[in-house]
């Protein structure tokens, strides 16, 4: 806060106390509360001019106040703290002067620094303003859309760094309209309906030209091969590309699916649109003999990288050949260079180094905890010392020997800090590099990550609005239209991984065919009720494209099954079949015509609607059978029963009928066959004799 600030700003407690003396003043003389500027409400009216929109007019609900405030109310009968609410609810829909000055400042501030602080929020803005949590969390989402990051204390040097990486700051936006967007009605309008505040929020971003595609597109290139560079710095990651380079030979792993091209020297030349004659094409656009080739360089630069990294391992962690090891370390990280690695690739090796770099962390936060918190090791020693005795096993030995005061409570966890050098050291002898190396190449693939995030969310988000068009096509079939909105972005994700800018077509060109993948695809997985496969709803929209041509070419004339199946080449079931699955779900309660006295259920035939003759046939069968297992003995008569499903659901096995009365399967058998033989006596014959030509 600038010290004119501090100057104007009242404490906590006087400046409630002033708010509350206010608020009464102002009920005592029926005055009206504080209104937001009319040209603000203008805006605001201007930007959401939708009838269905949800938004409740301010200027409206200011009248209503004036209505319920104009009568003067006796001083007995006053509500102070109805009033204190009436008046922050009041600050909340038009802020007063005093907060437009706050949000300015805070916009101004976070600009200058590139950050704020949740203190620097209470400390700008009165009390009326951030008076709930809820409140000052909807100013920080509010200041972040800005490109200003929000933090609850001050940032480390670490994050400051990270921060100014990765800011996108909206400097476009001037203060006064940065503070608009600030104001609780402006983010309350945004809040009620989140479709229409990612469309706002859509509109902000502007489209990117031919060129100005191609520049993020090698941007994405440069950030990622500075990532894979980095990465190459811990040797440890050979491992995995040696197992990628032994299934790339036996051939569990196509070269698409590791790599996409190389990194020559000098860079290639973007080709004319649709024209992939010339310069680097990428993977997809290569031939099978350009794909082999490329496999086969693939692999001997794996396999040259290894020789280096087996001397990597044997002069680590000998001093007197660090040069040696130096070397050895760069040959790897030139070799792997020259690779322009897929995305997954990329991921998987980052995935990797970054588990190693947690784990590591937490063994040093363990070690940093026990030192400074529990030994009184004064913490600008220990990180001074850290850098460059870490691993040292003499280093705590020598602070116990120097008898300064918290020597004594290192002696007595001496053990303990020493088992986690210990630890440390084993981490280096299996990475291969030390752990102050490591630390900083950490930092290095945090930047190279951030400014590869961030160039690749500048391509996505100029493309939100091709996402949008596409989802339109796809209301009303089953998921709603945020959802559609959802799995197109997820498409263009994909596609802006996969974005191969030498081949000379239009991003929007190469996006739209994976973001109609990943909506189609969504809506047959998730638009239904009964999921229907995605290989069946493909081939049902291939009969429905044939069925509208038909259409067309025959004057209206809708094509019958038979036709449809000679004309997609699919067999006359499949047809029946594709017509049955997508035919939809139907509640049986919905109403027929206008009147609710029918519904659907009322037309549909029942399954006991038989034939009343049948029927009788059926229960004086059942009664004859029953009576002809009175002949039986209980045993006989319960297998009987459980075998063949008499009075239950279905039959039962030999192994389930023995489980249920204790016996072997070879005893149920043995009983079943004696039972049998006694129902085909001429006593059971005559009585079931009449039933021999009924048909179930």
């Amino acid at each position: 806060m600038q010290p004119a600030d501090k100057a104007e700003a009242k404490p906590a407690k006087k400046r409630k106390t002033a708010t509350k003396t206010a608020a009464a003043k102002t009920a005592k003389t029926g005055g009206k509360r504080p209104g937001r500027p009319k040209k603000a409400a203008a805006k605001v009216s201007d930007d959401d001019s939708d009838s269905d929109d949800g938004i409740l007019d301010p200027e409206s609900l200011m009248e209503g106040d004036d209505d319920s405030s104009g009568e003067d109310l006796p001083d007995e009968e006053i509500d102070l703290e109805a009033v204190e609410r009436s008046a922050k609810k009041s600050s909340r829909e038009a802020p007063s002067e005093e907060v437009t000055k706050g949000y300015k400042a805070l916009v101004k501030l976070g600009r200058q620094r590139g950050w704020i602080s949740v203190e620097d929020i209470n400390d700008l803005l009165p009390e009326s303003a951030v008076s709930t949590e809820e409140q000052v969390s909807d100013i920080s989402e509010q200041i972040a859309i800005l490109g200003i990051q929000v933090f609850e204390q001050a940032p480390d040097s670490d994050d400051i760094i990270l921060a100014s990486v990765t800011s996108d700051s909206r400097d476009d936006i001037d203060e006064d309209d940065a503070a608009e967007m600030l104001s609780p009605e402006e983010s309350a309008g945004l809040s009620r309906d989140p479709l229409r505040a990612y469309l706002r929020g859509v509109g902000t971003h502007k489209l990117l030209t031919r060129e100005e595609e191609i520049e993020v597109a090698k941007q994405i290139e440069s950030y990622t091969q500075k990532l894979v560079s980095v990465l190459a710095g811990f040797p440890f990651v050979m491992d995995s590309l040696l197992k990628i380079r032994d299934q790339l030979q036996s051939g569990e792993l196509t070269i698409d699916n590791v790599a996409d091209g190389f990194n020559e020297p000098e860079g290639t030349e973007e080709v004319a649109e649709g024209d992939s004659s010339n310069g680097d094409i990428g993977a997809a656009g290569m031939t099978t003999e350009q794909l082999s080739d490329m496999k086969d360089r693939v692999v001997s630069i794996i396999t040259e990288c290894e020789d280096h990294y087996k001397l990597v391992k044997e002069y680590f962690p000998d001093p007197e050949q660090h040069a040696a090891y130096s070397r050895e370390r760069r040959a790897v990280v030139k070799g792997l260079s020259q690779i322009r690695f897929s995305g997954k690739i990329v991921s998987s090796l980052s995935d990797q180094v970054t588990e190693h770099v947690s784990g590591v962390n937490k063994l040093l936060s363990r070690m940093r905890a026990l030192a400074v918190d529990d030994c009184g090791i004064p913490i600008d020693k220990f990180l001074k010392d850290f850098d460059h005795r870490a691993t040292d096993p003499d280093w705590f030995p020598s602070i116990v020997r120097q008898g300064v005061s918290y020597s004594k409570r290192v002696e007595r966890q001496e053990a303990v800090l020493m088992a986690m050098q210990e630890g440390l050291r084993n981490e280096e002898k299996a990475s291969c590099i030390t752990i102050p190396e490591q630390r900083e190449l950490a930092k290095s693939v945090k930047i190279a990550q951030s400014n590869l995030s961030a160039a690749k969310s500048k391509m996505i988000e100029a493309n939100l609005r091709l996402v949008i068009s596409i989802a339109k096509s796809y209301v009303n079939r089953g998921l709603a239209m945020t959802d559609l909105i959802q799995e197109g972005n997820l498409g263009l994700m994909k596609a802006v991984d996969k974005f191969e800018y030498r081949r000379g077509y239009k991003f929007s060109t190469y996006a739209t065919w994976w973001v109609k993948q990943s909506v189609t695809r969504a809506v047959a997985d998730y638009g239904a009720t009964i999921r229907v496969p995605v290989h069946m709803t493909e081939s049902y929209n291939k009969l429905r494209r044939i069925k509208q041509r038909y259409l067309q070419t025959h004057d209206g004339k809708a094509p019958s099954d038979s036709e449809l199946a000679k004309l997609g080449d699919m067999p006359l079931s499949k047809v029946h079949l594709l017509m049955n699955a997508m035919r939809g779900v139907e509640s049986i309660d919905a109403p027929i015509g206008d009147d609710d006295d029918a519904t659907k259920l009322d037309f549909v035939r029942g399954e006991d609607d038989a034939d009343p003759q049948r029927r009788y046939m059926e229960t004086a069968m059942g009664d004859e059978i029953v009576r002809s297992l009175d002949d039986l003995t209980v045993r006989e008569a319960s297998v009987i029963r459980l075998r063949y499903g008499i009075g239950s659901n279905r039959d039962h096995t030999l192994e389930e009928v023995g489980k249920a009365l204790g016996l072997t399967r070879e005893r149920v058998r043995q009983i079943e066959s004696a039972a049998l033989r006694k129902l085909r006596s001429n006593a059971a014959k005559a009585r079931l004799k009449d039933y021999k030509d009924f048909e179930e």
